[in-house]
């Protein structure tokens, strides 16, 4: 054979060629062909192991045996001729084994070719390696012989086949291959993309199973090798794919799923670089880049996350070599998300070489033939040699076979050598990879392999390289198709998991010479079988696998250039630096030498070619740096630092670019209760489409139970509804059949409205409130008006919740779906009480619960609700779920292990076990059995093993911890928290520098281990978006209880990991000033964040703000305080801290801030901290609910009084509070720009609390009341009726409105089963239970008011305006008992409402009486006739209210009381005999408006609202003992009020959509609500007069009652409360009191003037009072001062003069207070027109505009002279008239008039279109500002302090435009003018009128216009802003800001467009007065004579002290030394 040149033979089986196999080639070829039987369909599961194939003997066989001579069933190579026996064969049948081996032994030996010997042995090894599947259908053989016809034919004729041969194994062939090439070429480009994404190989793979591809199949190393495996080996190897040349499938796969194709906001950019030389730069990004843009996103609403999995490791071992796998599904994930994913850093060193974790079948026998036929090769060379060499008969050692090595040996030094050192990590010899001799040891790279390829190696290296492959490769056939696994390291080196650090890096080292042996020989032997593009993909290092899955391309619009950045890093000086000892971690050298290497050089340079291949070079940035004495050492370096800080800084830039891109960020100037409210919205609903998106996945693989699910399926659509509740053991399938359940009916029913919830997927979703409110939500939107307001409170949302069920209808039902009850979870047990009432009828309501749980058992208790129990999965169900989790694994398992994972799931029959079993089966190889004890029975038994599993493999220390962490978490943990958590654990960072060499110097935890933990997790642990962000939770509660159980056996080590959390959280944790404020503030118009170390709470109050608050810490910090015991510091750091409570109530709602309250309970004492403030959360409830940042000014305007009295009663004794001290001092300082009062202004906690009763969604518009049982009934707007039981606190009944006209009165009648209904001018009566109507009348004339007697069984009706009286019998079907006429003596007062009736009735009694008669009448209704008539006691009453009781007729009068008073007497008549008995006084503070008196008649009860004030009292007599109690005080005005019972006292509001309920049963006897009679009224403040001239700390307040005035001090602190000075009966009613420097100016003595012609009334006499001294310092009578309106006087000259109008009010007059007369008028100077020719205005005639048609130019060129002329006529006659009559409005009177703030310029205004201008200095007539166009009115204008510029706005008739126009005073003409400005209801402007702020009406928002830049802006209102012709409008600051009065006070910055502080007040604000020099605002209530000093309190704003003065400018002996003046803003 030496000479003999012999043909190539391939042994081709027929699926790799067709008929038209044959080449033109003309050499010749021979090719034996074999017929082709493929691999059947896999089955489920895999027997146990039949015959070895010859590759699988040939590896467990020893080398003994291995060394004789045969040829290899794939390639064998012929020494000395170079062919190659290159054989594909597949599985064959018995016959066509029989019939192949004898073709191949007759043609073999006939050609010659081979010795028979040879022949025989090479058929048998192809033989003998065919397995037994069974043979496919018949239909599959002829697809798959085409299939490699034309593939296997080129080769063919490439290797020279005799065409002989060909033939004769063409011959062999089943068919005709006809069209199989098109067919082959259409599967190509239709089949899996593979291979192109990371592939161990490069050829495309397909699975003809139709099983999925295992774990890793989507691209990784494990899953690529296994999917190359499942394709025959071609002869030539394929060049790889490009992207471009993937199959259409695969690319259209991926354009539908580009970078952040969900649209989550989120960020995940994926670090990676070389493991030594790119420390530096990742570093550098990790620390100084990534806090920045974290920042950055977080304030703008989204996560970001930098993934370096390379921090903290030194290399990619691994165990169980899952490090690429890892990478690679880190990538995937990144690219999920938007913006840019991937960064990768370059140097100048090559990648750390890895092993494949998973190798092809055919590829790991490819290589272990080549090196068995080497092997072979040097066998037979050694024999020959020593054969030739030796004497005959002599032997030697060498002849001797070998001895077989153990898998013990190959640990040992003869088989490793002892000079290998740790593969892939940096030693001292600055080697990457260390050989030993050349004849012992595997080539580290191309290099080594050239330099010495052509030296002999010996047998026994081969040998070693054979038996080292045997070690550590295993052939796993459970899966699909069958691969060669690495094996974990702890196979043979279990020290790698050993605690002991130097048996670890022993084990390590070990292991690094393994595998750099087998890297070799995978690197020497593929590339000779499986060519050198194949062997690089094998052998690609963990960085190929990232940059090829990195870079790559999502279709044309997603370009790796949008996401991925390369920065390459050049050292030019580094090979003149070889010889340092730190350079070979910057570039590859050879193993002791100061050389480079340059095969790994040229790998690196090919690498970076095809980086640039994939990515422009626009993405790729090159740096050079200089070499350094350490290297790159950023340092110690200068130079380094600074490439450092350039490489973090371009980064920076780069990344905010393509973040701000990708973000959906608007800019909107809306003030923040507007974006809170939009943001809360938003939440609510991204949470419910989240349950949404999570139900609908789980019903798709709901697949189990099929006839349990039709049984439940039927329950839910039977007729009728109702309720249905699934019960099951926890892990059983709950969750999933109800999701499906749901589906199908939703499905069925396609308009039904349906509302979801699965408890426990989120946070959220585990509180009461907040589930009824995302149900609430969800039905609102199809049964409520669009702009309904839901309550919050939980009470509230109960009778919301059932109001909505009401709207279902047959043709809407409503479906609820509330799963996993028994997670609801709360402080307390949870109330399902609003889940036991009935459901309507329409409502179907779908439930699951926790057998065994407490809701269960309430929730059965329900007659109409359906319970149904899971029943445990079947055998078939378990067979067909464990066949489909293999399946779609793309795994199977052997018959032992199938029967081991089936018993274990029949033990435990519930889908949660099945699921967690197969997971653990996933672990299962076909070389090693199941777990030696096998699967625990119960689930808490396989969680066990998991458990134990983990910590073995990931160290228990990290496992126990990140368990613990997770288990007690709220709702989850994000990876933020639980990474810093595990570097602040000691233990935790002590066994990871043992396993982790590198990771010692790091503090925290490398990323990878944690990474690598969540992977082994698995489906255990689910990530889900809750609170804004995303936390990792466990799947399934059943495992959080297993680890509790397993690690927290105690109560004190659970506390003490909530106690962690709590210090993570906290305040001084170091992490909480970086990652975890409590709110990421982000400046408006910043939109880069150049500035990112600056702290976000100090940026300054000027620039409008948005907020995204950290909700992990607001929910999570009193959580974990709670839950550790830590009560103290939960009330320090949350309930009592100002900032905490300020961002809870801004970044979720009041509500929780009272949650919190409930647990602050301290075991040893009572706090009465707790319930003040609680008490006053309560009462700010409404307003903090629409704006939360008004928490400071609620506070303070509640507490202040109560805290200023809290003083110790001796030196050193305790205060009262302890916390809300320091809660108010924080209160003062704010990090938000608040507006706070100096005292208490609002209701301060501690009264009666009430109760809300929600239910209507329009407000309530009557209310009425039961005769007998505690009920009431309302109407709301749209007209509907609900029926309360108040005792319930629900509504049980609602009734169709009539028409959807809303009532105005309610009465229920009949033991209350009917109902009086009076709307308008009809009446209606309705049966309750059927709404039936029994009798109505319409359209009437008179407005009928009713009420009952007889028990209710007559009914009344009164005509009001009329005589008319009606009684109708209810109890006989409403049937006319009579009808009257009242004949009473005195006649009504009143138009509307005149009649006042009694709610209650004694026998058959009616008391009813004209308002504010003097006399009242008792109607007997069965006798229709007046039986009595009752009198006043005096005729100076009126009666406001009569009611009656079983003893007393009560008529409620109203007296004069006093001077300038009122009060309320109760006088009482006998029911008997009708005579007086007695009067009941109250006192002056009662403005009553309704009376009720209870159903004993021993107490009345009457409502006091004041329209005035704001408020209402509730106030109540005892008939026997006369008390007086003023019971309850609320701000708001009472509509309607009712209190049969003093149990349930309810009433509603104005405009409010519920109920308010008090109970009065246990304050009805509180003596220290007992009211004094004689209590004068509390007024309040009708004027605030600032000293600013002479004694600036002082104000001076006159009450609105006359004669009262007060000094107030507005620096001390200890009169914040208290005025210094009160006077009283300084003047009366009909007097004028100025002040003025401390004094009092009175004009009194009203009388008549004497001298005038007609009578005139003037002040006759002037009295001067000292406010200091408290005397009169002048009396000066004989004045004769014309009576004006108060705000008409004004005071000038430091007091002497006195201005005011005239009494024809055409002028102004001056008087002088010194000698009482007149000193000088100021009178308009009139220039007479030559038209008027001074013809008085009463005797000019009356002119009549008329108007002229409009003339167009083409009527004026052809109209004639003549019209010409009578048109210029007319023009000329309607100037004239208008002159006229514009000079008759100059003798119009004053409208009214301005004063300069100097007092030297006054403007008038005449109702007339000019204005007039006088100075006060000269008396003159300055200016006549005039406007032809436009009536000028000072109502809406503002004048400059000095009087120079007049703004106001007017209307333009010729323009017919609204304008608001700037005059200029000094010279009377128009300055500006800014057109398109109507509605304009207030205006104010700065002292030199450069800006000018108007407020509108129409659209609530404020303007600010500067008219000389010429420009203007808008600035939108808050949420409640309401403004109106009363609203104020107030410049400070210079211009920078305003005040404005809108019913609320609120503080405006004009510069930057923001509302910077609202306050809410109770009472109704009545004098607001600007503070000289921006010092704040002075209020006055209406409520009370306290003076408010209402100022602006920030950290950011400067404060400056009080009055210069000192305290030697205290007038009224208030100073103190011990304390300091208040500092003002």
């Amino acid at each position: 054979m030496c000479g003999v040149k012999t043909p190539p033979i391939v042994f081709v089986p027929a699926t790799r060629m067709g008929s038209r196999g044959v080449s033109n080639n003309k050499q010749d070829k021979t090719l034996l062909r074999l017929p082709a039987i493929p691999n059947g369909p896999a089955s489920r599961c895999q027997g146990p192991p039949g015959p070895q194939t010859p590759s699988q003997r040939l590896l467990s066989r020893s080398p003994a045996d291995r060394s004789g001579p045969g040829l290899h069933h794939q390639a064998v190579r012929t020494a000395d001729q170079g062919t190659k026996w290159d054989t594909q064969v597949q599985n064959l049948s018995e016959e066509t084994e029989r019939s192949i081996e004898d073709h191949l032994r007759r043609r073999l030996g006939a050609a010659g070719l081979l010795n028979p010997l040879s022949a025989y042995t090479a058929a048998d090894d192809a033989l003998r390696r065919l397995s037994t599947t069974p043979p496919p259908l018949a239909q599959d053989h002829k697809h798959q012989t085409s299939k490699t016809a034309k593939s296997l034919t080129e080769q063919q004729v490439q290797h020279g086949f005799p065409e002989v041969l060909i033939k004769s194994m063409a011959a062999l062939g089943h068919g005709d291959g006809g069209e199989d090439e098109d067919e082959e070429e259409e599967e190509e480009e239709e089949g899996p993309c593979g291979a192109s994404e990371g592939a161990a190989t490069t050829t495309t793979t397909s699975n003809e199973s139709g099983a999925r591809p295992s774990a890793g199949s989507d691209g990784s190393p494990e899953g690529d090798a296994a999917a190359a495996a499942e394709e025959e080996s071609c002869l030539l190897p394929r060049r790889p794919r490009h992207a471009s040349q993937e199959p259409s499938g695969c690319q259209r796969r991926r354009k539908e799923s580009p970078p952040g194709h969900g649209k989550e906001r989120r960020f995940m950019v994926y670090i990676c670089g070389g493991y030594k030389d790119t420390v530096a730069e990742r570093s550098a990004l990790m620390e100084d880049v990534y806090p920045a843009l974290y920042r950055h996103c977080k304030r703008r609403g989204y996560d970001f996350r930098m993934v370096d999995l390379r921090r903290g490791v030194s290399g990619p071992v691994a165990d169980r070599h899952d490090t690429a796998q890892i990478h690679l599904e880190t990538i995937r994930r990144c690219q999920e998300t938007q913006g840019p994913n991937f960064v990768l850093f370059l140097g100048q060193k090559h990648e750390v070489q890895s092993l494949p974790s998973a190798v092809s079948r055919d590829d790991l026998e490819a290589v272990v033939a080549a090196v068995e036929r080497e092997r072979q090769r040097a066998s037979l060379q050694r024999l020959s040699t020593r054969k030739m060499s030796k004497p005959p008969g002599e032997a030697t050692a060498a002849d001797a076979p070998p001895q077989p090595l153990g898998p013990e040996g190959f640990a040992g030094e003869s088989v490793y050598g002892n000079k290998y050192l740790n593969f892939g990590e940096e030693t001292s010899s600055s080697s990457v990879l260390t050989s030993g001799e050349s004849s012992q040891s595997s080539f580290s790279g191309p290099e080594d392999a050239a330099a010495i390829g052509n030296l002999e190696r010996s047998w026994g290296d081969l040998d070693k390289d054979l038996s080292l492959i045997h070690m550590w490769y295993r052939l796993d056939e459970n899966c699909l198709p069958a691969v060669y696994r690495l094996l974990p390291i702890s196979t043979h080196h279990p020290d790698i998991l050993s605690q002991d650090g130097q048996r670890r890096r022993l084990a390590r080292k070990d292991w690094a010479a393994a595998s750099q042996r087998l890297w070799g020989v995978f690197q020497r032997s593929g590339a000779d079988t499986l060519g050198e593009e194949r062997t690089a993909a094998l052998l690609k290092t963990v960085l190929d696998w990232e940059t090829e899955e990195g870079l790559r391309s999502f279709g044309e619009r997603c370009p790796p250039e949008e996401h991925c950045h390369v920065y390459k890093r050049v050292i030019p000086d580094l090979y003149f630096n070889l010889k340092s000892e730190h350079a070979a971690r910057y570039v590859d050298m050879l193993p002791g030498r100061p050389q480079v290497n340059t095969a790994l050089a040229a790998a690196h340079q090919k690498f970076m070619g095809r980086v640039y291949a994939k990515l422009r070079h626009t993405n790729i940035y090159e740096r050079d740096v200089g070499w350094g004495r350490r290297g790159l050492d950023p340092k110690h370096n200068r130079s380094h630092h600074f490439y450092t800080e350039r490489v973090c800084s371009h980064f920076k830039r780069t990344a905010l670019s393509s973040l701000n891109k990708a973000m959906e960020v608007s800019a909107t100037r809306d003030p923040f209760d507007v974006l809170r409210k939009r943001e809360v919205k938003t939440r609510i609903w991204e949470e419910i489409q989240y349950h949404r998106d999570h139900r609908d996945a789980l019903a798709k693989k709901c697949l189990l139970r099929p006839d349990f699910l039709a049984e439940v399926r039927r329950a839910v659509e039977a007729p009728g509804g109702g309720a249905l509740l699934l019960l099951g053991a926890p892990g059983w399938g709950k969750t999933s059949t109800l999701a499906w359940v749901s589906q199908q009916v939703c499905t069925g029913l396609p308009r039904a409205v349906e509302a979801l919830c699965l408890v426990g997927l989120t946070a959220e979703s585990r509180n009461v409130r907040l589930v009824l409110q995302s149900l609430c939500v969800q039905l609102s939107q199809a049964f409520a008006p669009p702009q309904t307001r839901l309550s919050t409170g939980l009470p509230q949302l109960v009778n919301e919740f059932h109001a909505l069920l009401a709207g279902g209808t047959a043709a809407r039902p409503v479906v609820l779906v509330l799963d996993g009850l028994d997670e609801l979870w709360e402080e307390r047990p949870a109330d399902l009480s609003w889940l036991e009432r009935p459901l309507p009828r329409h409502v179907r309501l779908l439930m699951s619960a926790a057998a065994d749980s407490a809701c269960a058992a309430a929730l059965q208790k329900s007659p109409h609700t359906t319970v149904l129990s899971i029943p445990p999965l079947g055998l078939p169900d378990i067979e067909a779920a464990l066949e489909r989790g293999l399946r779609a694994s793309g795994r199977r398992l052997r018959g032992d292990q199938w029967k081991l994972l089936l018993a274990a799931c029949e033990s435990c029959p519930c889908p949660l076990y099945l699921e967690a079993a197969l997971w653990e089966s996933r672990l299962w190889t076909s070389y090693c059995g199941g777990p030696p004890g096998g699967l625990a029975a119960d689930l808490g038994g396989l969680y066990l093993g998991l458990l134990a599993r983990l910590e073995r493999e990931h160290g228990p220390c990290l496992v126990r911890r990140v368990a613990t962490l997770i288990a007690v978490s709220r709702g989850g943990c994000t990876e933020e928290e639980l990474l810093d958590l595990l570097a602040k654990d000691k233990k935790v960072i002590q066994e990871v520098a043992l396993s982790h060499s590198s990771a010692s110097s790091h503090s925290r935890v490398p990323y990878i281990l944690w990474a690598r933990l969540k992977r082994d997790l698995g489906p255990h642990l689910t990530e889900v978006k809750t609170e804004g962000t995303w936390v990792y939770r466990w799947t399934h509660s059943a495992l959080g209880r297993t680890c509790a159980k397993r690690y927290l056996k105690t109560e004190e080590s659970r506390k003490a990991v909530h106690a962690d959390y709590a210090d993570y959280f906290g305040e001084d944790s170091k992490c909480a000033s970086t990652i975890q404020p409590l709110v990421w503030v982000r400046e408006a118009g910043n939109e880069d964040d150049e500035d990112d170390d600056d702290d976000d709470n100090n940026k300054g109050e000027g620039a409008a703000k948005s907020y995204i608050f950290n909700l992990r810490k607001l929910h999570g910090l009193p959580y974990h305080l709670v839950r550790s015991g830590q009560t103290v510091p939960f009330m320090t750091e949350c309930v009592f801290s100002y900032e905490f409570l300020l961002h809870k109530v801004q970044g979720l709602s009041i509500l929780d801030v009272e949650e919190d309250l409930e647990n602050a309970v301290l075991p040893d004492k009572v706090v009465p901290d707790v319930e003040v403030l609680a008490g006053a959360l309560v009462l700010s409830r409404t307003v903090l609910e629409d704006d939360p940042c008004q928490l400071a000014s609620q506070i303070m305007g509640r507490l202040g009084k109560i805290l200023a009295e809290d003083r110790p009663v001796a030196p050193g004794d305790p205060l009262k509070f302890s916390y809300l001290h320091t809660l108010l001092s924080q209160c003062a300082h704010s990090s938000l720009p608040v507006l706070v009062p100096s005292y208490t202004c609002l209701l301060p906690p501690g009264g009666l609390p009430h109760h809300l009763l929600a239910g209507h969604s329009s407000p309530v518009t009557a209310l009425g009341g039961g005769l007998r049982s505690p009920v009431a009934v309302t109407c709301e707007a749209d007209g509907n009726i609900c029926l309360w039981d108040l005792e319930l606190r629900r509504v049980v009944r609602t009734l169709g409105g009539a028409g959807g006209v809303a009532a105005n009165h309610l009465t229920l009648g009949l033991d209350d089963s009917v109902l009086v209904v009076c709307t308008g001018h009809s009446l209606q009566v309705r049966d309750v239970e059927t709404g039936r109507v029994l009798y109505s009348e319409d359209d009437l004339v008179d407005v009928p008011m009713v009420t009952t007697t007889c028990e209710g069984q007559l009914l009344v009706a009164f005509y009001d305006g009329s005589r008319l009286v009606k009684v109708f019998d209810l109890a006989s079907s409403c049937s006319l008992l009579c009808c009257l006429h009242m004949d009473l003596e005195v006649q009504a007062l009143h138009k509307d409402r005149s009649i006042v009736l009694s709610s209650s009735s004694f026998r058959d009694y009616v008391l009813f009486a004209y308002r504010s008669g003097v006399a009242a009448a008792v109607l007997s209704a069965r006798g229709g006739k007046v039986s009595a008539v009752l009198s006043a006691q005096h005729a100076a009453a009126a009666i406001q209210a009569v009611d009656m009781t079983s003893q007393y007729l009560l008529l409620f009068c109203r007296y004069p009381y006093k001077r300038d008073g009122e009060m309320i007497h109760i006088e009482l008549f006998s029911t008997a005999s009708y005579l007086y008995l007695r009067s009941i006084l109250c006192c002056g503070q009662d403005l009553i408006s309704q009376v009720t008196v209870n159903r004993t008649g021993t107490h009345a009860v009457g409502f006091c609202p004041s329209s005035r004030t704001g408020v209402t009292e509730v106030v109540t007599w005892n008939l026997e003992t006369e008390d007086h109690k003023h019971v309850v005080r609320f701000v708001g005005v009472l509509n309607s009020g009712l209190c049969r019972d003093l149990h349930y006292c309810v009433g509603f509001c104005g405009g409010e959509r519920y109920l308010r309920l008090w109970d009065f049963s246990s304050r009805i006897n509180d003596q220290s609500l007992t009211y004094n009679v004689h209590k004068p009224r509390s007024d309040g403040t009708q004027e605030i007069v600032p000293m600013s001239t002479t004694s600036p700390r002082y104000a001076v307040c006159r009450s609105m009652r006359a004669g009262s005035v007060s000094v107030w001090n507005l620096v001390r602190r200890r009169h914040a409360g208290r005025p210094v000075r009160v006077e009283h009966g300084l003047y009366g009613g009909t007097d004028v009191a100025l002040a003025h420097d401390l004094k009092l100016y009175i004009l009194t003595d009203r009388g008549t003037a004497s001298t005038t012609d007609t009578p005139a009334p003037v002040f006759q006499t002037l009295l001067v009072y000292d406010l200091v001294e408290r005397t009169y310092l002048r009396r000066k009578t004989g004045l004769y001062v014309v009576p004006c309106p108060q705000q008409e006087y004004n005071l000038l000259e430091d007091g002497r003069i006195l201005l005011g109008l005239s009494e024809t009010r055409d002028h102004l007059i001056l008087w002088d207070l010194e000698s009482g007369y007149i000193q000088d008028r100021i009178k308009p100077s009139r220039k007479e027109s030559f038209l008027s020719s001074g013809v008085p205005q009463e005797q000019q005639p009356p002119t009549t505009l008329t108007r002229e048609k409009t003339m167009m130019p083409w009527d004026i060129r052809t109209e004639s002279q003549a019209s010409r002329r009578r048109r210029l006529e007319r023009e000329a006659r309607r100037e004239r008239e208008e002159r006229c009559r514009m000079d008759r409005e100059k003798y119009n009177a004053i409208d009214q008039y301005l004063l300069s703030g100097d007092r030297q310029v006054v403007v008038c205004s005449y109702f007339a279109h000019h204005l007039n201008v006088f100075a006060v200095a000269t008396r003159d007539h300055v200016h006549t500002l005039e406007d032809r166009t436009s009536q000028l009115s000072l109502r809406t204008a503002a004048l400059t302090p000095a009087g120079g510029h007049l703004v106001l706005s007017n209307y333009s008739r010729a323009q017919r435009a609204a304008y608001l126009t700037l005059w200029d005073l000094r010279t009377g003409t128009v300055r500006k003018r800014l057109r398109n400005q109507p509605g304009v209801c207030c205006v104010a402007l700065t002292d030199d009128a450069s800006r000018v702020a108007f407020g509108v009406t129409e659209s609530n928002k404020l303007k600010v216009w500067d008219p000389f830049k010429r420009k203007h802006k808008s600035i939108s209102g808050y949420w409640e802003l309401r403004l109106s012709g009363s609203s104020q409008l107030f410049m400070a600051g210079g211009g920078a800001k305003a005040f404005l009065l809108s019913d609320r006070i609120s503080l405006w910055d004009l510069d930057s467009g923001s509302v910077l502080s609202v306050f809410s007040p109770d009472a109704r604000i009545q004098c607001p007065t600007l503070l000289a020099g921006g010092g704040g605002l002075l209020l006055g209530l209406s409520q009370g004579p306290a003076l408010i000093h209402l100022r602006l309190t920030s950290p950011d704003i400067a404060t400056a002290t009080g009055d210069t003065t000192g305290r030697e400018g205290d007038l009224f002996g208030e100073s103190s030394s011990s304390e300091d003046e208040e500092p003002e803003t």
